[in-house]
Order: structure tokens, then sequence, then C-alpha cells
């Protein structure tokens, strides 16, 4: 079973949040404001790809990142949309967790 790395950090350089994810043989970065993972990051439970309900949330690469849920698992899709991506990571649901802690114990004080 792979392990997961989850960490998030404040980005000096332009008020943002930085959510680092990672396995054995590849790193996902995610930037958002902290207004943005406090609006959304709660949503992405009830986010359905089935139902078309992602979430749009931060981005990658200069790209939207998309996430939902479902059979257990967290996906983040990164592209245009939901449906037309460039890559996309699939990761146990349980990680919500982690990333909402992760995100929820930087300290406002971080930003200038």
């Amino acid at each position: 079973m792979e392990r997961f790395e989850v960490s998030a950090d404040a980005q000096l350089d332009d008020d943002n949040v930085m959510l680092t994810l990672s396995g054995s043989s590849w790193l996902l970065n995610v930037n958002a404001s902290p207004e943005d993972w406090a609006r959304d990051l709660a949503r992405v439970a009830s986010a359905d790809h089935a139902r078309r309900l992602d979430v749009s949330l931060g981005t990658s690469a200069r790209r939207p990142v998309w996430w939902s849920m479902g059979d257990s698992q967290l996906t983040l899709c990164v592209g245009h949309d939901p449906e037309s991506y460039d890559f996309v990571v699939v990761l146990p649901a349980h990680l919500l967790r982690e990333i909402q802690a992760q995100i929820e114990a930087i300290d406002p004080d971080d930003w200038g």
C-alpha cells in the first residue's frame, strides 16, 4: 500500500496556501487563497463527480483543480474542467480529513 504525505504552508510571496500531496513517485502542489480553502474545502466531502458536482478549488500548474469524492476515494483532476483534465490523482478518502487539519493548522500571522 502506498504511503501518502500531506503538508500545507503559507506562501508569503502571494498570500496563498500551498497544499502539497505526495506519494512514493509523485508530488502535487495545489495553491489557493486562505479564503478559498475556508469556503470550498468543506464542500469537497459532498462533491460527487458522477452527479457532476465537482468542486473547483485552487490551481496546479496554472490549471484549476477539481475535487470530488466517490467509492471511498478523493479525486483531484487538474485541467480546464473535470471532464477534460490534464492529469488526475486518486487518493484514499480519509486523506481529506488530514488535508483539512493541515490547512486549519496554518497560523494566520504567517502572512504579511
